[in-house]
């Protein structure tokens, strides 16, 4: 699977489908040859089957217990290989892949995330899928000291770099949707969504967008975008209390809570300025990130109330600054 295909492109939808185990393999069954890539969350390392299907086995303990499975597919075909060390799938719009590095805990991590996302560029350009549209990053022990400062500081260097080193520009309407959470053990996993065209990306007016940091958030700024239209699909990245740069209401959960949710509706109306028009909230996904299991219970009603329908799971996460208690990421699109 070394070249790249050559069909006129054409921009696809996603789907992704956030189902418990009791479901996870009439949905594969259901979707088999065009399942693009699976999501799996568990305080150990989950079962998924499939074979050579592209997962992201992220060892985030699922609040209330058990494992968490996201499948996303595609209308299309999906051609399964494996290259440089990423299982992916592609459809000839859109490619997933997935890739694991061990002992992420140990060593630089600027280095890692350099190398892994060099590989991912790399692999893209050979097969022709060069929009890298949505970016899910874990790995252990994201705000400790690494080598000289914090490691998610060290992980935006090498992931910085990565772009800078592929020819890939940083700036409006050029870098993907992203998300980047810490683990309490295992392995870097990071798994992603590709085109062969790009997505249509989005910004929050209340927030400085975050390749645009001020350099008291580290060396290099963090390189995502606040979310993206592929197709009618929306995808939103980790979204937190963040109003500019500053990180609002340190050490109260429910009005950090608060400002995230306002953060996610600026997001969602500017989507729908660029085009996204689905509001059935049958098809809304939300994955909560919370840095302390015990404020599950102050959240989980305030959220129910504002995305009635939605389907919502908790997480517990270390989320990429100290004083955030929570992060949400969301992923919209119609009903299939």
């Amino acid at each position: 699977m070394g070249n790249a295909m050559t069909e006129k492109p054409v921009v696809a939808s996603p789907r992704v489908m956030c189902v418990p185990p009791t479901q996870l393999e009439s949905v594969l069954a259901k979707f088999a040859g065009k399942t693009l890539g699976v999501l799996a969350y568990s305080a150990v390392r989950p079962w998924v089957p499939g074979g050579e299907l592209p997962v992201a086995r992220v060892t985030l303990p699922v609040v209330g217990g058990g494992v968490w499975y996201e499948v996303w597919t595609s209308s299309h075909p999906a051609v399964l290989g494996r290259d440089s060390g990423i299982s992916f799938s592609c459809d000839g719009s859109l490619l997933f892949g997935s890739l694991e590095l061990d002992d992420a805990d140990s060593g630089q991590l600027e280095g890692k995330a350099f190398a892994v996302y060099s590989t991912i560029f790399s692999l893209l350009d050979r097969m022709g899928y060069p929009e890298l549209l949505r970016v899910w990053n874990y790995f252990p022990r994201i705000n400790d000291a690494g080598h000289g400062m914090e490691r998610y500081r060290e992980f935006n260097i090498g992931r910085h770099e990565a772009f800078c080193s592929k020819g890939r520009a940083i700036g409006d309407g050029l870098v993907p949707a992203a998300c980047a959470l810490g683990t309490p053990q295992g392995t870097f996993s990071i798994c992603f969504l590709a085109g062969r065209v790009p997505g249509i990306y989005i910004e929050n007016p209340r927030q400085t967008n975050a390749y645009r940091y001020p350099g008291d958030f580290g060396p290099r700024s963090p390189t995502f975008s606040r979310g993206v239209l592929v197709g009618d699909a929306l995808l939103v990245s980790g979204t937190a209390s963040v109003v500019g740069s500053k990180t609002m209401h340190p050490g109260d959960v429910l009005r950090q809570l608060d400002e995230t949710i306002e953060n996610l509706r600026v997001v969602v109306a500017q989507a729908r300025a660029r085009g996204f028009a689905t509001r059935d909230p049958g098809g809304l996904c939300l994955n909560v990130y919370l840095r302390h299991a015990a404020d599950h219970a102050l959240v989980h009603g305030r959220l129910d109330a504002e995305f009635s329908g939605a389907r919502i799971i908790y997480l517990q996460a270390d989320v990429c600054r100290t004083d955030l208690m929570l992060e949400i990421e969301a992923f919209w699109m119609p009903i299939s």
